[in-house]
């Protein structure tokens, strides 16, 4: 009986070890997965390799039309973006280039006519539709109205808050324009026209040392991108805020830039 007896402690201590072993197991956090999985073949036994979709490219014209715009060369702008529509009549890009070529022509209804043709290709285009309440006085508060239902899918667009800002400017209801105008801003920072419309809506709020401020940021924004406003008008400003401190802005500042640029 002995040696069965020994056998039977050798067992309970293998068991008490195995125990212990799988108890430390139990507590290791599980292995990382591999930096790149396996992939699995489906049940049919075929492969499929999925590749990215690359990144829509910008046509040449488009470039090329936005750089002419941008130095001030109107027909020449022109001459891309219809170059481009002839080949692709939806392009999105060519047509608010082209909008924007005509609002700088002071072409109006030109300009309307692209939006409205965006609209038809995508009823939900925020800067289309931005652009032709900008363009069109129509009733304030059915455009107010339609600009919020855009801003609650898409809060951030800033074509959309510069022509919500707008319509307030036009009403004189210059605490919510200047609202408008400074989100506007924080969108696209880049935009001489959102610093210049916040500057407008500072200046009307009696604070010329920020109103200050943002025309010269619209000033030195507008030497690399397309601007719709008078330079001569916010440099004729910025003498008349040079020594203000809290004194009242002059009875009527600049006015609000009321056409949209293309982004």
């Amino acid at each position: 009986r002995q040696p069965a007896g020994a056998a039977e402690q050798q067992a309970m201590i293998q068991a008490a070890a195995q125990a212990a072993v799988a108890a430390q197991l139990a507590q290791m956090p599980p292995p990382a997965p591999p930096s790149l999985p396996p992939v699995m073949a489906p049940d049919n036994s075929q492969i499929q390799v999925l590749r990215n979709a690359p990144a829509p490219q910008i046509a040449p014209g488009v470039q090329q039309g936005y750089q002419a715009l941008n130095g001030g060369q109107l027909g020449a702008a022109r001459q891309q973006y219809e170059a481009v529509l002839q080949q692709d009549a939806g392009n999105r890009d060519a047509l608010l280039g082209l909008a924007a070529v005509a609002q700088r022509e002071q072409q109006g209804a030109q300009a309307a006519s692209l939006y409205v043709r965006l609209l038809e290709i995508n009823p939900d285009d925020g800067e289309a539709l931005a652009g032709l309440i900008g363009l069109r006085q129509g009733d304030v508060e059915q455009s107010e109205a339609k600009l919020k239902a855009i801003l609650a899918r898409s809060p951030d667009s800033g074509p959309v808050l510069f022509a919500l800002g707008n319509v307030y400017a036009k009403q004189r209801r210059w605490n919510e324009a200047q609202q408008q105008f400074f989100r506007a801003y924080s969108a696209a920072p880049g935009n001489p026209d959102y610093a210049f419309n916040l500057a407008v809506g500072l200046d009307r709020l009696n604070q010329p040392k920020l109103a200050a401020t943002y025309y010269q940021r619209a000033l030195s924004l507008a030497q690399t991108a397309p601007a719709a406003f008078d330079r001569a008008v916010v440099q004729a400003r910025l003498r008349d805020l040079g020594g203000a401190t809290a004194a009242a802005p002059a009875a009527d500042p600049a006015a609000p830039v009321i056409i949209k640029r293309q982004e």
